[in-house]
């Protein structure tokens, strides 16, 4: 059984977390305070999805000012990863790079202004998710852990690369559920979270080689450097397959 009080010293971190990291941005323009910020909302969402399974109960969601905040953060992210592409991948695109620094610095500078209210905004959704906790039957989780992986392992086992992406989402919320178990409960899964970790983690390259190959197409800075690229992507969905090869006996503990 998940209960209220465990649900409760997680809801309590998180936000404790999600608005330092917010003071923090706000105070340095640091991107991974930027980064760790939306990742603390993507752990609010996914606690939103655990209380889905919520008996008899209206399910707590996140509401849309929280939203909001993860989408204008997003902006900013993007802009930044952008920029760490051109770098990596050695893309000669001046124009986008200013465009991109640019995005960095005027949507920096609006999300600053809103700071106060992002934070009112972030302590009374975690009100309201207090105010909407029950628990959470061992069964109904353990179910539903079973039913993520099922939809996880048809994507990582497949010769597609089109729903990799969202697969990844999955595994994320996966690991951050897992977080909020007890030991024992989370013992009782048996699952290889390292693995799971090493899963996604080979999806971003997949995923990062794809960003890298748009941009190049898009700004169209050399077919030589795009089709390197495009190898890269390939070799990376390679790994991806290679790593969810056997995917049962890897991401659950064998007796």
């Amino acid at each position: 059984m998940l209960r209220r009080k465990r649900q409760r010293k997680y809801l309590v971190k998180r936000c404790l977390e999600l608005r330092d990291q917010l003071h923090t941005f706000a105070a340095s323009g640091s991107q991974e305070a930027l980064h760790k910020l939306r990742v603390e909302i993507k752990k609010l969402k996914a606690f939103s999805e655990l209380t889905k399974l919520y008996k008899g109960e209206k399910e707590a969601t996140i509401k849309k000012n929280i939203k909001k905040i993860f989408h204008r953060a997003g902006i900013i992210r993007e802009a930044g990863i952008n920029l760490q592409m051109i770098r990596q991948f050695d893309i000669c695109q001046p124009l986008f790079s200013i465009k991109a620094t640019n995005i960095i610095q005027q949507e920096s500078a609006k999300f600053r202004l809103h700071e106060t209210r992002y934070d009112h905004d972030i302590r009374n959704t975690v009100i309201s998710l207090l105010q909407s906790l029950h628990p959470v039957h061992s069964r109904d989780i353990k179910q539903w852990f079973s039913g993520q992986l099922k939809k996880i392992a048809i994507v990582v086992t497949a010769a597609s690369s089109d729903q990799l992406h969202e697969a990844r989402k999955k595994i994320k919320n996966l690991i951050y559920v897992h977080g909020i178990l007890h030991k024992p409960l989370a013992a009782e899964l048996k699952l290889k979270i390292d693995y799971l970790d090493q899963m996604q983690d080979a999806i971003g390259k997949w995923h990062d080689a794809a960003v890298a190959v748009d941009l190049l197409e898009a700004h169209g800075s050399g077919k030589a450097k795009a089709s390197k690229l495009r190898r890269e992507q390939d070799k990376a969905r390679e790994a991806i397959h290679a790593i969810g090869d056997g995917f049962w006996e890897k991401v659950v503990k064998q007796d």
